[in-house]
C-alpha cells in the first residue's frame, strides 16, 4: 500500500505502530523464544510450564507463568517503547490488545473463521501453533510465519498426522 495514499485519514499513532514497533517487537519475540528453545536453563525456568500442555486451549492462553510473560512479552514491549521513536501509550495499547487476541486465538482448540485467510496470508493460526506444541522447536512465531520460514524453524501443519486441518 502506499504510504500517502490514505494520508491524513491515519493517524501517525496508527503508522508508527505497524511500520515500526509492530514488526520490531515481533522480531524480539521472535528472538526471545527461539533464545528460550535452545538454552536448556531459560526453558526451564521460564517456558517448560506452557509446555507441559501438548494441545492448547485457549483457556491455556489464560494459564500464564510469570516469568515466561516477563520475558516473552513484557521485555519486548517495554525494549520497543524505549527503542522506536514515536512509541506512546496509543501505540502500546492498540498492538497490546491486539497481540493477546491472537495469543489466545492461536492457543485454540478449534479453526476460527479467518484461519485459512491467515494461512494464506502467512499469518500464525491455531495449526501453526499447534505445531509448536508438539514440537517445541518449531513455528516459535505467533504472528509471522515468515520468521520461521527464514530461519528454518517452520513445520507446514499439514505435514503432520496428529494435526487435521479442516478447510
Amino acid at each position: 500500500l502506499y504510504p500517502g495514499a490514505l494520508g491524513a485519514l491515519v493517524p501517525q499513532s496508527v503508522k508508527t505502530l505497524t511500520c515500526t514497533i509492530h514488526p520490531f517487537l515481533l522480531f524480539l519475540m521472535w528472538i526471545i523464544h527461539y533464545v528460550q528453545h535452545h538454552w536448556r536453563w531459560l526453558y526451564y525456568k521460564t517456558h517448560s510450564v506452557h509446555h507441559t500442555i501438548k494441545s492448547p486451549t485457549m483457556i491455556v492462553a489464560l494459564t500464564g507463568y510469570l516469568p515466561d510473560t516477563c520475558l516473552l512479552i513484557l521485555v519486548p514491549l517495554h525494549a520497543t517503547i524505549a527503542i522506536i521513536p514515536g512509541a506512546n501509550f496509543l501505540t502500546v495499547f492498540l498492538f497490546s490488545v491486539g497481540s493477546l487476541f491472537h495469543l489466545h486465538c492461536i492457543h485454540s482448540e478449534f479453526q476460527h473463521l479467518w484461519d485459512p485467510l491467515f494461512r494464506a496470508l502467512g499469518i500464525a493460526n491455531s495449526y501453526d501453533h499447534h505445531v509448536h506444541h508438539l514440537q517445541p522447536r518449531k513455528n516459535l512465531a505467533h504472528f509471522f510465519v515468515i520468521l520461521d520460514k527464514a530461519f528454518g524453524t517452520y513445520c507446514d501443519p499439514a505435514t503432520l498426522r496428529k494435526i487435521v486441518i479442516n478447510e
